[in-house]
């Protein structure tokens, strides 16, 4: 009798374990995409140590990084496995990725012409000096939002633990 309660406890717990092994690596998807959408509410990129973004010089931005919201918005889950869970933006958000590794943007004949009637527009100073300045480059600061960090992985180490308690519990 006794044998027969430790098989069906092994095998309640083996469904537990293969339900576990399913649904793990949504939630750890679901928590990199808030850990990640977070970092544009804290102004930088939450990491050991914190790495706070560059202010912005841009006079239509409402906080650094967010005018529109459409790259915090883009951040989403692109592949999920049980073996692998990658997270990130899609391809047709462009400046993405200069903003999360830093760069510089060639200043084209076309774009003087937009900073020049931005300046009619709004009669602000900062559009004029970008269609006068002989510089033939913007440079672009790292303003880090997705990526490897030890903050993120102590993150995801907690829910795996907490998810693990609840099966065998």
């Amino acid at each position: 009798m006794r044998r027969e309660n430790n098989a069906q406890e092994f095998d309640r717990l083996r469904a537990k374990y293969r339900n576990f092994k399913r649904t793990i690596p949504q939630k750890a998807a679901i928590t990199m995409v808030n850990f990640f959408k977070r970092n544009f509410n804290v102004g930088g990129f939450v990491d050991v140590p914190f790495q706070k973004w560059k202010k912005s010089g841009y006079p239509g931005a409402r906080t650094t990084m967010v005018r529109s919201g459409n790259t915090r918005r883009e951040i989403k889950k692109i592949q999920v496995s049980e073996s692998r869970v990658v997270v990130g933006i899609g391809n047709h958000n462009h400046y993405a990725k200069i903003h999360n590794e830093g760069g510089e943007i060639l200043i084209t004949p076309k774009m003087r012409r937009f900073f020049w009637a931005k300046y009619k527009e709004s009669g602000k100073e900062y559009w004029k000096w970008l269609a006068l300045t002989t510089k033939t480059h913007i440079d672009i600061p790292q303003r880090k939002f997705i990526g490897d960090s030890k903050a993120l992985e102590k993150t995801l180490d907690r829910m795996i633990i907490s998810e693990l308690k609840k099966i065998l519990l």
